[in-house]
């Protein structure tokens, strides 16, 4: 059986979700696509390459996935194969997407008949098996789909479109996370004002969105990038991408943990992204091989 996840973006609200400040999120027209078969051995294959188990390489979310998985479902084996339209470490979900598509895709062969709520909520155990850190936002957003203003988990809709540029640096989200955790312990009295204004920057930002007021989440934006900054996670490579925005009269922003990834923009982009996307689905195609690699 074949299942899809979407990746995500993170509009407003990036670290601060984690300490259960407001965040803007929306589920993006990119996918991740998992096959699973029924076997006699565990196999995995990627783009990365084909392995086993692997809880500590680069099939580590869909490793413990699959152990997460048997948990409540008896897996004697399986192959699992991965196709995605997300680039990796880029801010944009592709750990979660990966992660719900394989549970999506587990729950169809094996006829497991868990809800998307429970496919969540083992997705969210998976990050915190992987990351040891994380606030459940992306596999949230991935099961689910849609757009949302969280922790109330409402429902939105914007008319506006946004784009991406991809900074070619990789990032890793637990390392990121766990930085601002430090820096946060160390001048409390600095950044969690700064937390504060980026719980208020995401709640005006949501209001903008649904208004479809593009010159208000401009100036959020760059707000919010200047926050970012701030809790030292964007890089010299990101604020040049930033300035060359800025520059020709648009705005951007880090979308997701920072450290290099993906910038998102309100012009001037790579690549015209969608919100509220679809979440995890079953897929039928025909031929395995038209799916997008």
């Amino acid at each position: 059986m074949i299942a899809s996840a979407p990746g995500k973006v993170i509009v407003f609200g990036e670290h601060s979700v984690v300490y259960g400040k407001h965040a803007v999120v929306s589920a993006i027209d990119l996918r991740c696509y998992v096959k699973a078969e029924k076997s006699g051995e565990v196999r995995i294959t990627s783009s990365f390459g084909t392995t086993g188990y692997d809880f500590a390489g680069k099939h580590a979310y869909i490793s413990h996935a699959i152990r997460r998985f048997s948990e409540v479902c008896e897996v004697g084996g399986v192959e699992v194969e991965v196709r995605s339209d997300i680039p990796p470490a880029s801010g944009l979900g592709s750990s979660a997407a990966v992660t719900v598509a394989t549970l999506g895709a587990l729950n169809a062969e094996f006829n497991a008949g868990l809800g998307r709520e429970e496919i969540f909520e083992l997705a969210r155990k998976v990050e915190l098996d992987v990351q040891g850190i994380g606030s459940g936002t992306d596999p949230f957003v991935s099961t689910f789909g849609g757009s949302w203003v969280l922790p109330e988990k409402r429902r939105f809709h914007t008319d506006l479109e946004f784009e991406v540029i991809d900074s070619g640096e990789t990032s890793v989200t637990a390392e990121m996370v766990r930085r601002v955790r430090e820096l946060r312990d160390a001048y409390p009295d600095v950044i969690l004002p700064v937390l504060d204004a980026m719980d208020a920057i995401a709640v005006r930002g949501a209001e903008a969105l649904e208004r479809n007021d593009i010159a208000e989440v401009s100036r959020l934006f760059r707000m919010n990038q200047s926050l970012l900054r701030a809790i030292g996670v964007s890089t010299p490579e990101i604020d040049r991408i930033v300035a060359r925005v800025e520059e020709a009269g648009y705005s951007a922003k880090i979308t997701g943990a920072g450290g290099g990834g993906c910038v998102l923009t309100t012009g001037m982009g790579e690549m015209r992204i969608s919100l509220s996307a679809e979440g995890v689905r079953v897929e039928d195609f025909e031929d395995w091989g038209s799916a997008d690699n």
